[in-house]
């Protein structure tokens, strides 16, 4: 297959950087939309708490079972016709979401949203660490993320001004940002990517490539989707107010954003491994603080320390897979990574909730922080001595 190689910057705001986290920007915007408001739209239609979740968890698992797929077209076709695939499913599907009251055919849209949403993380991660230099990698992946961010900030906050007025206006809002980064693609991303890859399309096999990125990620989706999912009930359960509880997630929201960016600078000036250790031990500390204060204010604090350094995390993860990945195998390396980052999602809240009914709502974390202790146990055994690189 024809190997199409350009020289890549150094410089954070290149044309084909700039236009990443833009339609990054915007793919926050629409998820931000969208996943809250089918919950919302669900509950209004009367489907019971039990099937609401069914739904969500079939999501995160059709972008799991979705990547083989999607890798192998990646493969085929190159990165910009696999964004803008994943564009197009995803507008197209979350509009129809209200359209219909038929469970199962929800359960078709999110399937179809699920493809569509691992093919745009797949193509998106791809390109980023196609056009990244090593010098800056992590950086951009932190920027990439931080757009992403802002993105899932700025969806919430639109969609239900828009639902007020209609559920279908709302969901048309959504397809319409989809259709935005579907001309921005369209216009300013126009050459044909296709990476030089490798005959063998099988994923497991990547494995050996790797050191941390896979194990750090799956990690990652265990607890972002435990906090953002659970985490609420625990704090309700404490009897602690509606109010407080939004508070505290929209604080931990804000700790991510602000620590990613000068935690990725910090990775490519130091180690990214060293980086990635600090935040996962910090990460430990502060979800186990969640869980044992009762002081509220001090609540607030550790929400913000937990979000400040478990956010970092999957940048991070996505900058070392970059660095260790073969660029033959880059594509099928983040098909890889964006499956096991879904899998955690979708396993973190099932594992988490059976703790919570079994030991005890105080048990919320014990799902994901072994799996975060033997992260740190790895790096300890396998890494040298971390380098200064000033």
């Amino acid at each position: 297959m024809k190997h199409i190689s350009k020289p890549k910057s150094t410089v954070l705001f290149s044309k084909q950087l700039l236009t990443l986290y833009l339609l990054s920007l915007l793919f926050g915007v629409s998820l931000g939309l969208f996943n809250p408001l089918m919950s919302t739209f669900m509950e209004q239609q009367q489907v019971s708490q039990i099937w609401i979740g069914i739904n969500s968890t079939v999501y995160f698992l059709a972008i799991a079972v979705a990547t083989p797929v999607v890798n192998r077209l990646l493969r085929q076709w190159g990165i910009r016709p696999v964004l803008l695939l994943g564009l197009l499913l995803m507008g197209l599907s979350g509009s129809a979401f209200p359209l219909t009251t038929q469970l199962s055919l929800w359960f078709i849209v999110r399937i179809v949203m699920g493809f569509g949403v691992c093919s745009f993380l797949i193509g998106g991660q791809t390109a980023l660490n196609h056009f990244s230099h090593e010098s800056s990698r992590a950086r951009v992946s932190g920027f990439y993320f931080l757009a992403m961010g802002l993105g899932f900030i700025i969806g919430p906050a639109l969609g239900p001004r828009f639902y007020n007025i209609s559920p279908q206006l709302a969901f048309l809002m959504g397809g319409a940002v989809n259709a935005i980064a579907f001309v921005v693609i369209w216009f300013y991303l126009r050459q044909k990517i296709i990476l030089k890859t490798s005959s063998n399309s099988l994923l497991l096999p990547l494995l050996k490539q790797f050191k941390f990125p896979i194990h750090g990620v799956f990690a990652y989706g265990m607890a972002e989707a435990t906090l953002i999912t659970l985490y609420p009930v625990f704090l309700l359960r404490q009897n602690y107010t509606v109010e407080q509880m939004g508070l505290t997630l929209s604080v931990f929201v804000l700790g991510s954003l602000v620590s990613t960016v000068p935690v990725t600078s910090l990775a490519d000036k130091w180690d990214k491994v060293s980086v990635l250790f600090g935040c996962v031990f910090i990460g430990i500390i502060a979800s186990l603080g969640l869980t044992i204060i009762d002081n509220y204010w001090l609540i607030l604090m550790f929400s913000m320390l937990t979000g400040a350094s478990i956010g970092p995390v999957y940048p991070l993860c996505l900058a070392l897979l970059g660095q260790q990945v073969k660029s033959k195998d880059l594509g099928a390396g983040t098909a890889l990574f964006t499956t096991t980052y879904s899998l955690g999602n979708a396993t973190g809240p099932v594992l988490s909730s059976l703790m919570m009914e079994m030991l005890g709502n105080r048990f919320i974390f014990s799902a994901f922080i072994p799996i975060y202790i033997v992260l740190l146990l790895r790096m300890l055994s396998k890494e040298k001595k971390p380098k200064f690189e000033f």
